[in-house]
């Protein structure tokens, strides 16, 4: 819409709403016990994709994403990931913090997603 002349960016959502952490994944408990290694490989593969945004051009990310967004051109994708960098939309690790994890229950309390809080301990499992 921007680069058509019908609308410009005012705030980006992710300047306005903070830190929120939204890659996750959900597994039951006898998971973690039975087969700890296939969590820690998932962690591993998402930081992996973290490191490679955080040291690599937007040109080379374009490259990397450009087939799963067949109707975007080349020049929108690296506009997109360049405005990514610039509002420090991707996290530089997998690790949720407390303080984000209780803002996003904020954020889902607000929006009536979630009516009490969770404690982060019980539902939060970080890997080292």
């Amino acid at each position: 819409m921007e680069k058509e002349g019908y609308g410009y960016v005012v705030l980006s959502v992710g300047e306005v709403a903070g830190v929120v952490p939204y890659t996750s994944f959900s597994a039951r408990s006898h998971l973690f016990e039975e087969n700890p290694q296939l969590l820690r490989n998932f962690q591993k593969a998402i930081q992996k994709g973290l490191d490679y945004v955080h040291n690599h051009s937007n040109s080379e990310i374009a490259e990397i994403i450009k087939d799963q967004f067949p109707d975007t051109s080349f020049e929108l994708l690296e506009d997109s990931i360049k405005r990514y960098r610039e509002n420090d939309t991707w996290p530089k690790s997998t690790t949720f913090t407390e303080e984000s994890f209780n803002h996003l229950q904020d954020i889902m309390i607000d929006y009536g997603e979630l009516t009490e809080k969770v404690d982060f301990n019980q539902l939060i499992v970080q890997f080292s």
